[in-house]
């Protein structure tokens, strides 16, 4: 197949693809269906997402339907490939599929606790849908290899996306052994733009250690949960997992409960299996696994003023 594209064609499809790609994100769940259909198409149709496409298809063939009968049963873990390219492609071929049955998306969140039609929605989003959309973001706009307005539109912020500043800390949950570990997370995080918590750098002196715990999961868009070889019970957890599922409920999508499991550590406490969780065997593959898993995002590449 022959990819030769005009700049006139590639604007018109990124111009279309944000719009396709925004509808299914952002309007209302009585509408998704709708939107669903219009963005599969899309999809499905445009030369320049299949120039995305049509290399991964020819490497990868993920079973969708067999992912989609494991996952779907009650109290199982949702887990993508740990291949990007295959992930990506799994990701579709599900969005594909729930385009052509739409009680897919309701199978999907039943078995987590959604029984309302929003929220099995908006957890299909979160979880299958969002991640596509951006990856497949990033990958039209190196395809393109353009800089125009719709380039960098395609990974444009409306207003509303925007949270405030009391909004995005990260709650890092530790044992204290696993301080140094966990540092390596705290100065990465604030490298590269975000504000974590952790309870020495942001408690002063004398102050009451419950009232600010509960002042930072109000700040903080996520929890990190971090299960090491070190975990031996979850008794000194229960308080900070009950803060963060009070939290997810309060502020649904706009609040993650993220677990980070290292290799040889115990098992994932019960109190946090209901919540998707990774294992990692180091602390890239964990950096890379939270800011997967994050409700906010790092802003679009550009050129530094200054390089250090």
């Amino acid at each position: 197949m022959s990819y030769d594209f005009s700049t006139d064609e590639i604007t018109k499809s990124l111009r279309t693809f944000k719009s396709r790609r925004d509808d299914l994100l952002h309007e209302d769940a009585d509408t998704f269906e709708h939107h669903l259909q219009r963005f599969v198409d899309f999809c499905r149709q445009n030369s320049l997402v299949q120039r995305v496409l049509a290399p991964l298809e020819t490497e990868c063939n993920p079973d969708a339907d067999a992912w989609l009968e494991a996952t779907n049963q009650y109290d199982a873990r949702v887990i993508f490939p740990s291949d990007p390219d295959e992930e990506f492609l799994l990701r579709y071929r599900v969005i594909e599929r729930a385009a052509d049955n739409e009680n897919l998306a309701m199978q999907f969140g039943i078995p987590r606790g959604h029984r309302k039609q929003t929220d099995w929605i908006n957890y299909f989003r979160t979880i299958v849908i969002r991640p596509f959309a951006d990856d497949l973001s990033q990958k039209l706009g190196e395809v393109a290899n353009l800089t125009t307005p719709e380039a960098r539109a395609v990974q444009a912020i409306p207003l509303y996306r925007i949270p405030r500043l009391n909004e995005v800390k990260i709650f890092l949950s530790h044992k204290s052994v696993d301080k140094p570990m966990v540092y390596r997370y705290y100065h990465a995080l604030k490298a590269v733009g975000f504000d974590p918590w952790l309870d020495d750098s942001n408690m002063a002196a004398g102050a009451n250690l419950e009232r600010e715990v509960v002042r930072g999961f109000d700040e903080s868009c996520a929890a990190v949960f971090f299960i090491t070889e070190n975990f031996k019970d979850e008794r000194y957890l229960a308080a900070e997992v009950d803060y963060a599922v009070t939290q997810k409920k309060n502020k649904d999508k706009k609040f993650a409960i993220i677990t980070l499991r290292y290799t040889d550590a115990a098992a994932v406490p019960r109190l946090l299996t209901p919540y998707i969780y990774k294992d990692v065997s180091n602390d890239l593959e964990g950096f890379r696994e939270l800011i997967r898993a994050l409700p906010v995002e790092l802003g679009n590449v550009r050129w530094k003023v200054e390089v250090v």
